[in-house]
């Protein structure tokens, strides 16, 4: 009998240790797991797994993060957002799902709505890249531009508030 088996999608394509020490840029696709020092802008079209060890200080927009770590910054994920023990996260958090374990530390916003649209504009801008360009697989940071929270955020307030009855009512 033939079997098949499943390949290997949580794999670590990359990682950075304990005494690592980074300050810039860092795009990817596939799993990266992060356990030192970190400072700036992370992008993926992948996971993120920020280990216990880990403080960052960064902007992140990701399909899959996994923090067990210290976080400052946002994080925006366009599947979920998985916070672990002894996490540490201080920052809004933009994720279609959440999962925060009990021993956990956030504070913060959290905002869970479904982000299909920023998913067509990421595969739009990875195709879009000219090949001269110095890109890693990168997405542009411009994955959720400023213009859609701005347009939309006054909408969707609008919306929540009718939707939901007064107090008293």
């Amino acid at each position: 009998m033939l079997r098949f088996r499943k390949a290997k999608t949580d794999a670590v394509t990359g990682f950075l240790g304990s005494q690592t020490e980074f300050t810039g840029k860092l795009s990817f696709a596939g799993v990266v797991h992060l356990d030192g020092a970190f400072r700036g802008e992370i992008i993926s079209r992948g996971t993120l797994v920020i280990g216990s060890e880990s403080v960052v200080h960064a902007q992140i927009h990701a399909n899959i993060l996994k923090v067990s770590g210290e976080v400052h910054g946002d994080l925006n994920a366009t599947e979920k957002i998985e916070l672990y023990p002894p996490a540490k996260v201080y920052g809004n958090i933009r994720t279609p799902s959440l999962v925060v374990e009990e021993g956990v530390i956030f504070e913060g916003t959290c905002r869970m709505s479904s982000i299909e649209a920023e998913k067509d504009v990421l595969g739009q801008q990875i195709a879009e890249a000219p090949e001269s360009a110095e890109v890693l697989d990168a997405i542009a940071a411009e994955a959720w531009p400023d213009e859609y929270h701005d347009d939309n955020s006054q909408e969707e307030q609008d919306s929540e508030e009718s939707s939901f009855p007064k107090h008293g009512q």
